[in-house]
Formats: C-alpha cells, structure tokens, sequence
C-alpha cells in the first residue's frame, strides 16, 4: 500500500473514498463512494457519485474473503431508471470487469492523497431487482477464482468438449456404457441391449 494513503488511513478521521470501476464493452463507469467529496480526479479519469447513462452507485457491499471452497465476492448497489436498467439487465453485461479501490480524499483540497489500493477485482455475476420507492438494482460480483469452484464436470467430461481441446483424440468416443436414444425403425448399434421394449423409439446402453 502507498506510504501516504497508509498514514492519511491512520489519521484521526480520514476522508475515506472507494472508486469502482466497470468496464463494460463500449463504455467504462468511474463511480466514487464518497465520504465527503463530490467527485475526484484520478490520472486521466474522474469518478463521481453518478453517471449520465448508468446511474447511481447506492452501495458497496462488503468485500468478503472466500472460505471452505468459496470465493471473495461483493455486490454493487445501482439507483437506475428504466434506460439504465435495461443496459443493466442485457445478458452481454455478465462478466463485465469490476474494480474497486480504497483511498483517502484531503478535504481541503478533493486531491486524492497518495494511490489508492485495489481490494477487489472480479466481474459482474447475477442482477437482482430490489423492491422499493425508486429502481434499485444489486449486482452480484465475483472473482475470476468463483469461476474455477463451478462444477463443469458434466460440460468437460464430453467428447464434443475433449475434441475442442484435443481435436482428433477418440478417448471419449469410445468410451462404454454411453446411452444412446435409437428411433424406431432405425438400425441398434451394434453390440447394444435394448432397454426400452419393442417397437418404438428406446434407449440403449451401447458396449463398444
């Protein structure tokens, strides 16, 4: 951590700001958690409580370290109307990058003091509409580490994915016992017991 964020931290009350950043495809929101200041300037970018398009930042869950199997996650608050909600809720939106840092503002100035610190990177996960008086609208976001704890068995454990991967490697086409739908009239692979009666469509468990 910057040597002068740390001290301005530990000083008696610190201006403590958190700047988030979202990058979405075709556009990026800077928004500022602020304590105190309306909006502050950071290399070439600003970040302020609101964006034109995007809405406003309501909160900043807390930023929770992962445990027995789970990862670090956060979740954004968003005061929206219905022109933001809609960006908002497009499918192409999930997996958007999100970044948060930590800084401290001198209120006599509304210059950041020293560099502010990354305490969460990861992505946008689920929206989830929040009833109320206004539109509010709670992001979930993980990080990158959420995506390797998913159960995917069922998607690598295929031949189509074992080709993708290795193409030309058979492994999974040979693979016994595989389940095999035959329709009727059609011909039984051979070596097959049928389980599903005569006539008809059944379902066979194929030995190769």
């Amino acid at each position: 951590m910057d040597a002068a964020l740390i001290t301005a931290l530990q000083g008696a009350a610190p201006t403590i700001v958190h700047l988030v950043t979202v990058t979405l495809s075709g556009a990026t929101v800077r928004w500022l958690d602020t304590g105190g200041s309306g909006f502050v300037v950071w290399g070439a970018n600003t970040y302020s409580a609101e964006d034109a398009t995007y809405g406003a930042l309501g909160a900043i869950g807390a930023v929770e370290d992962g445990a027995d199997g789970q990862a670090t996650v956060c979740d954004l608050t968003i005061l929206c109307d219905g022109t933001a909600m809609a960006l908002w809720i497009d499918p192409a939106r999930q997996g958007s990058r999100v970044t948060i840092h930590v800084g401290a503002v001198n209120p006599a100035t509304g210059l950041l003091i020293g560099e502010p610190e990354l305490i969460f990177r990861g992505e946008l996960d689920q929206p989830r509409l929040a009833v109320g008086r206004g539109q509010t609208l709670i992001f979930d976001c993980i990080t990158e580490e959420a995506r390797m704890l998913e159960p995917n068995d069922e998607q690598r454990l295929t031949d189509s994915f074992h080709k993708s991967v290795w193409p030309g490697e058979l492994g999974y086409d040979k693979v016994t016992e595989l389940e095999q739908t035959v329709f009727w009239r059609a011909d039984d692979p051979r070596g097959s017991i049928v389980s599903g009666g005569s006539g008809g469509s059944g379902t066979r468990g194929v030995s190769r």
